[in-house]
């Protein structure tokens, strides 16, 4: 195996006998670097035939959050990672070089010290009653234990991971004790948030007596002017470790515990975490054999997680109140009723639209929902070196989790919320995700004069579970009693019970040959093959897909430059499978409507043969070093293409059948990623810098064209509706892209073209477009390029640091923008009135009456369509590293000041472009009253002794 041991030499001339003194030279030969790949395997950075980026664990840690994940957006090109508008602890979108799939999970995968986890994303919004979203799998490692990570972008680079490969691989390595002496680390961090984007508010006009929109007169409200941003609270994420590492030669242990204690800007909300970990690393037998196991305890909560969407949102009702009312009485949100003896809602508006029937105080504190989950990791492998160039290994991962969902809500919220009941309404569910995973690995590495090989076979298991149950419907009898026996089991709409599950197994055989040569030249191959338990009563139970590769050392084929201290070229080819969605080999499906209590049945037309998903992707790159190595270029062009996808097909009623799945599909994304790295010193100081820039080009080459079912019958899709919000639709065309958003209205124009404008109302018109084929489209949320600029400095203990992230093109949709013209709150509003209306034609037409058909989330949403550029400043920090003689060399000490999302240097839309309310595929780039991007500023302690 490549030793992680680094040699050096020097030749010394003695004479005179004089005392000697000895400094080490520069060395500015290319170290033959070793990185971790698929499976947790090492492998020579130079024999790589694909692109893999590493991120040191403390570019993490700088600037925290609780989600890790975050902190990797705009530091490895390719992967675009946005955060979920749910606050604090939601789920992160991670998408690698674009959107490949219609239909399965476009996230990529993550892998902890060579095992895949089972991470369950529940982060997936949509439409305009959306629930609101819970949090992630991932969301609950402690970064403090994260020593790297690997980003496996291409399938090439991840086709030995099998099934979820094609999406791309997040590759964690955790830390481990080390030989030496006890080692103790302690650290804090603290940051404090505030909203960072705001839509713009007016408080120049008033609204009528008893008028929850705000169309009346200009003038100052006597209450004083209201700001909506006070509603929000300052948010805290407080993150404590403390971590041990101690060993000997043939024993190293470490132990870390960790706390997560966040508050949210939204008030009431919150994300707790503890974590607790412990890993040990022994050998024995002469040190032929080596055992490593590890163990992880989460325990987690959260609160009041809100992403967007009205129900279970403060938010409209905190930016649509109208001016010119005191919103000091929304904030005694209840009173006590003297005959009910409990507290009841205090709201004077009624329902003004818009879900609005309920205090925004109310919400946040009287109808809450949240997570309470514990979970636990443990894994355990023992490798045993049967020659100096074989050995063998077998690992054996479980990872499962208990979660507990309730969702309150107190007597005297609005009857919609409460199924008509004047007690509450309680919901209740456990979840159990379970998943076990072992393999066994037999590894070669053997050098042959010339030649070497370095091959793995090997195999493995795993099966995953999840199983939900519980109980949902009002409550009877008493108020405020979430108690299963006080629900009321009369079924109906909203009263029934819930249960879902399911379970899958995957058994694989894989295989990876690596050939070199002078080690100069590489030749890499890998198959692998699945028998997926979702192929059951298939023709095709299994399904194999390879890889190839070929890289060359061209600085030590040719002589090159002085100036170029490295070069290679790379190249490879992968076809990545993924099994089809669990549950479609059955024709016949029952699902229980809540609102009759009976069953139905669901039928679909049986398809004679199920194809897993394929992805064939094409990857050639450049890597180079230049000027003794202290410049680095990397330069990758890919081409993938995943086809044979699940479609889903709507029948008529003389088919026999509700709908067909049919495999076809062809989504192609092309691309290139650009790494520009320089790090130098010169004395004391030092500059570290690195430039990442990423574009990728999606394409719908095909969806369903003239499919030809066993008997006979043609069928062919045109189009695939996604679903939207208001007149907003992601429609998916041929020639177009998995982002595409089309619009069902627009103004009527009379026959010259001009916008007609009513004679009697004097206002515009809105009208329906009939036919899809006439939708107009408004362009594509998917961002063209991604640029990140990121520059540490150091000097004598000092650091300063600061990221630039850039995102080019694309569009988002403000519909949040559109209620608020219709309210009469917003900026524009008032600029209108002020200009005394709103340009049409030749003339203008009134501003209440204008956006009274244009506005709000049924209006003409073609109006809010922005662009998605923006740049700004990401990550800054300042921070010093006392000196160790300051404490008789036996402390280190830290201190650093740090800041994320610090200011928006361009940026054209009413909010943040990189903030997401769903990571799911569809639904992005929508805001509709989504909880705020944040600024946070904060300082972080690190103690070592």
């Amino acid at each position: 195996m490549y030793s992680d041991k680094v040699h050096f030499s020097q030749a010394i001339t003695l004479a005179n006998a004089q005392p000697l003194k000895i400094v080490m030279g520069e060395d500015t030969k290319v170290l033959d670097e070793v990185v971790v790949t698929a499976l947790g395997i090492k492998r020579s950075q130079k024999a790589l035939s694909y692109n893999v980026q590493e991120v040191k664990g403390d570019e993490l840690t700088t600037v925290k959050d609780a989600n890790f994940m975050n902190s990797l957006a705009g530091k490895v090109a390719g992967v675009n990672i946005n955060a979920s508008s749910s606050g604090i602890g939601g789920a992160t979108r991670v998408v690698m070089r674009g959107t490949k799939s219609i239909s399965a999970n476009n996230n990529a995968l993550y892998v902890i010290d060579g095992v895949p986890i089972f991470n369950t994303n529940n982060g997936e919004t949509n439409g305009q009653y959306s629930t609101q979203p819970k949090g992630e799998g991932i969301s609950d490692i402690n970064p403090e234990d994260i020593e790297s990570m690997s980003v496996l972008s291409g399938p090439a680079a991840a086709a030995l991971y099998g099934s979820n490969a094609a999406q791309g691989v997040i590759l964690i390595t955790t830390k481990k004790g080390k030989e030496g002496k006890a080692r103790v680390t302690i650290s804090n961090n603290s940051t404090f948030s505030r909203p960072f984007i705001m839509p713009e508010f007016q408080n120049s006009y008033i609204n009528k007596a008893g008028s929850f929109q705000t169309w009346g007169e200009k003038g100052i409200s006597p209450f004083g002017e209201y700001d909506p941003k006070d509603f929000f609270n300052t948010g805290t994420n407080i993150q404590n470790t403390i971590s041990l590492s101690v060993g000997n030669k043939n024993n190293q242990t470490y132990f870390s515990a960790g706390t997560t204690n966040s508050q949210g800007i939204i008030p009431n909300s919150k994300y707790d975490r503890y974590n607790f970990t412990v890993r040990n690393t022994t050998s024995f037998l002469n040190d032929k054999m080596t055992l490593d196991v590890g163990f992880s305890y989460i325990i987690q909560e959260d609160r009041n997680l809100i992403a967007q969407g009205e129900y279970f949102n403060p938010l409209p009702a905190v930016y649509l109140f109208p001016r010119g009312e005191n919103f000091d009485t929304v904030r005694m949100y209840q009173e006590y009723d003297n005959t009910r003896k409990i507290n009841v809602q205090n709201w004077a508006w009624g329902d003004p639209g818009y879900s609005m029937q309920n205090n925004p105080y109310w919400v946040v504190n009287n109808m809450n929902h949240g997570t309470k989950k514990q979970r636990y990791m443990a894994n355990a492998s023992l490798k045993y070196q049967i020659l100096d160039w074989l050995d063998i290994i077998a690992r054996v991962r479980i990872d499962n989790a208990n979660s507990d969902f309730t969702d309150k809500r107190n007597a005297s919220t609005d009857s919609k919320f409460t199924a008509s009941s004047i007690y509450g309404f309680y919901k209740y569910s456990k979840t159990d995700d379970r998943q076990a995973y072992a393999d066994a690995i037999l590894n070669i590495n053997k050098r042959f004069g010339d030649f070497s090989i370095a091959a793995n076979i090997g195999g493995s298991f795993t099966q995953t579970y999840n199983n939900e149950r519980g109980f949902q419907g009002p409550l009877k009898d008493m108020s405020n009693v979430f108690s299963l026996y006080n629900m009321d089991t009369t079924l109906g709409n909203d009263t029934y019970p819930i249960e879902n599950g399911w379970k899958q197994r995957t058994n694989s055989v894989f295989v990876s040959a690596e050939f070199g040569w002078k080690s100069m030249l590489y030749l890499t191959a890998t198959g692998r093959n699945d028998w997926d338990s979702a192929l059951r009563n298939t023709e095709q139970l299994s399904f194999f897909y390879p890889s190839i590769g070929l890289s060359g050392v061209i600085s030590e084929m040719i002589k090159l430059p002085k100036f170029v201290s490295y070069l290679k070229i790379r190249g490879s080819f992968a076809s990545v499978g993924s099994a089809i969605p669990r549950n479609l080999t059955s024709t016949w499906k029952y699902e229980k409507d809540p609102a009759t209590s009976k069953w139905v049945t669901t039928t679909y037309h049986p398809l004679p043969k199920l194809y897993p998903e394929q992805t064939n992707s094409w990857e050639a790159g450049l890597s180079a070093k230049l000027f003794n190595n202290s410049l680095s270029l990397e330069v990758t062009w890919y081409k993938s293409n995943t086809k044979k996808q699940t479609l889903k097909i709507p029948l008529s009623a003389s088919a026999g059948y509700a709908y067909m799945y049919a495999q076809s599909g062809n989504v192609q994304n092309t691309g290139m990623e650009f790494s520009l790295g320089y790090n130098k010193k010169w004395g004391d100081f030092g500059w570290n810098s690195n430039v990442t820039f990423s574009f990728n080009n999606n394409k719908i080459v095909e969806l369903l064209e003239n499919y030809v079912d066993e008997d006979g019958t043609h069928y062919s899709l045109s189009e695939s509706d996604q679903g939207g919000i208001g007149p907003i639709k992601y429609l998916l065309r041929k020639g177009g892209t998995m982002g595409d958003i089309y619009t069902t209205n627009r103004l009527k124009r009379d026959a010259e073209g001009n916008i007609l404008v009513d004679a009697v109302t004097h206002n515009v018109k809105k009208e329906d477009i009939k036919s899809s084929s006439d939708y107009v489209k408004l362009g594509s949320v998917l961002p063209k390029s991604n640029l990140g600029f990121r520059n540490d400095f150091s000097y004598r203990g000092f650091n300063i640091g600061f990221m630039l992230a850039a995102r080019f093109g694309g569009v988002v949709i403000s519909p949040t923008q559109a209620v608020m013209d219709a309210f009469g709150v917003s900026k524009e509003s008032a600029t209108a009135r002020d200009n005394g209306g709103i340009g049409v034609n030749y003339g203008k037409v009134d501003v209440q009456t204008y956006y009274t058909e244009t506005g709000g989330i049924s209006g003409l949403l073609s109006n809010y369509v922005y662009s998605a550029t923006n740049v700004r400043l990401q990550e800054a920090s300042v921070g010093y590293s006392f000196p160790t003689k300051w404490f008789n060399n036996k402390l280190n000490l830290s201190l650093s000041v740090v800041g994320h999302n610090l200011w928006m240097i361009y940026n054209k839309a009413p909010f943040d472009p990189e903030l997401t309310a769903s990571t799911g595929t569809y639904f992005q780039g929508v805001d509709y009253f989504m909880q705020l991007s944040q600024r946070n500023i904060g300082f972080n302690v690190k103690i070592q002794f």
